[in-house]
Order: structure tokens, then sequence, then C-alpha cells
């Protein structure tokens, strides 16, 4: 009963990390106040030719289409000094992807906070002598292993995010419509590749504070406890 609750705290602590990243990644990722930031800190709007309050509408439909909220990408805008449709038909393509990513992705962490709840219970009830040091002991573990994952990834983000950001996209999707060009296509110009490296160090950095004050925390039960 004791491998069976080391086993079950193991699976509990991936399906936790599974979960806790993508929620980061939900929460950083439709945060307007970063798009806000992020934007004026590039200098998007005077880049594209539209205005900001017009820049911030445009961006409410795009993440309202990702979370599902709505139902087309249909926007228009004056830019540079034409009304027109902001995203073309490759975009919008490109888009529908994006949103189907998305959907799956937060379907597994909701599978994944339910995995993390169940098997840590069976990890406690399957062995309660020892639960609280099996459990912490198999969170760090399997923390430090996934910790080290993602600091590796960072590194190889840091020295060539082009190439970083290109194998997520051909890995992740299973055509070319993320090929955009930022000389006419107004997606790639409201988020170029700066704007995508600030995103994923935020994710990332928000991912590893979080598992570091749970680790602290994890640490200082089992010393407790020991």
């Amino acid at each position: 009963m004791k491998i069976l609750s080391r086993v079950s705290f193991f699976v509990a602590t991936i399906c936790f990390i599974v979960a806790f990243f993508l929620t980061c990644l939900d929460v950083v990722s439709f945060n307007r106040n970063f798009y806000d930031k992020e934007y004026a800190k590039i200098g998007v709007a005077e880049d594209i030719g539209i205005s900001r309050e017009e820049l911030k509408e445009t961006t409410n439909v795009l993440l309202d289409y990702i979370q599902d909220k709505r139902n087309d990408l249909s926007v228009t805008a004056t830019i540079l000094g034409e009304q027109r449709q902001v995203f073309n038909e490759k975009e919008i393509m490109h888009m529908v992807d994006v949103k189907v990513l998305y959907l799956n992705a937060m379907n597994v962490k909701f599978l994944s906070w339910i995995g993390f709840i169940l098997f840590g219970l069976i990890g406690y009830f399957t062995y309660k002598k020892d639960a609280l040091k099996n459990g912490t002991e198999m969170f760090l573990s399997a923390t430090l292993s996934s910790v080290t994952l993602l600091v590796f990834l960072g590194l190889y983000a840091v020295i060539d995010f082009n190439q970083f950001w290109l194998q997520f996209h051909y890995i992740f999707f299973t055509n070319d419509l993320f090929l955009l060009d930022p000389a006419t296509d107004i997606l790639i110009q409201m988020v170029p590749s700066q704007f995508f490296f600030d995103l994923v160090f935020r994710i990332a950095g928000t991912f590893l504070m979080g598992m570091i004050m749970m680790c602290g925390g994890s640490y200082y039960l089992r010393r407790k406890k020991g």
C-alpha cells in the first residue's frame, strides 16, 4: 500500500504541475493590462497606423474569440486612414486553430485538477501513516524534474527565441497558416516576436514563482513532520 500511495502522490503532483502551468498560461495570456503595457512598450498602435482605442477594441474581440465568448473575428478599424476589416482570411483561419488549441488546453487543465484531487486522495487514504511524508517527497522530486525541464526550455528560448517559437508552432499546429507576413498581416503586427518573448517569460516566471513557494511550503511541512 505504501508503494501505491507514493505512486498516487507522484501522479497527483504531475497533474498539479500541468494544471497549475495551464492556469498560469490562462491568467497571464488574457490579462488585458499586460496587452496595454506591451503595446505601449513596443509601439504597436503607431506601427500599425491604428488608434489605441481601436487597437484595444480589436484585442478584446481577438481574446473573446479565443475564449469562445464570440463566434467570429469580424471587426473593422481605421488603419492608415482606411476603414477596413482588420483580419484577412488567412489570419482568421489561423485563429480558428489557436482557439481549438486553447480550448483543448483548458480541457486538459480541468482534467488535471480532477486528477490531482483524485490521486491525492488515493495517496492519502491508501497509507495515512506517512501520507504527509510521501506526498511532500513526491511533490518535491516531481517539481524538481519539471522545473529543470522548464529552465532548459527557457535557455533555449533566450538563446534563439525565433527558433523556439517556430518549433512550438510546428509541434502544436498541423499547417503553416501561422507563417504570417509582418508587412501586411495585422495579427502579427499586433503581437510581434518581442510581445511573445515577454509573454512566454511572464508565464514562466509566474509558474516558477508559484512552484518555488509551494516547494518551500512542502519542505517546511516535511521538516516539521520529521
